[in-house]
């Protein structure tokens, strides 16, 4: 079928804004999403967001993941990764597990880094087993 939408690798649906078009609204999409035109509104993805370099989104966004490589005007949360490619220009206060960020991208704003899987162990602490187990 033409018109029938594409499966991410996690078996969800894979949608697209293309080039050139222009949306005021809030999209929420199960699975992946590629921004490639203009969307003033909050996105809540539960998959990955993609921004192209001719993508831009002007309101807040919550994603799984997410690859930035137009412009991003707003608040940003990710519970993974977020990469911001060396055409992207990103005006936002973002919440995300992790950043990776290319030389040449523009980033304005504040950045938490939250990686919820582990936690800081007090150095004491680590020494203390140290010495326990030299004991031994």
């Amino acid at each position: 079928m033409m018109n029938s939408p594409r499966r991410n690798e996690a078996g969800g649906e894979h949608n697209r804004i293309v080039e050139g078009t222009q949306l005021q609204g809030n999209i929420h999409s199960p699975g992946d999403i590629r921004i490639d035109g203009h969307v003033k509104g909050n996105l809540s993805v539960g998959g990955k967001l993609v921004v192209g370099p001719s993508g831009a989104i002007d309101g807040e966004v919550r994603a799984q993941e997410a690859s930035i490589a137009g412009r991003v005007i707003g608040k940003l949360e990710i519970k993974g990764i977020t990469t911001l490619a060396q055409t992207a220009n990103v005006q936002a206060d973002l919440n995300t597990g992790k950043l990776a960020v290319e030389t040449g991208a523009q980033f304005t704003g504040t950045c938490t880094m939250a990686n919820r899987k582990t936690t800081a162990t007090p150095a004491d602490t680590v020494a203390a087993k140290k010495d326990e187990a030299s004991a031994a």
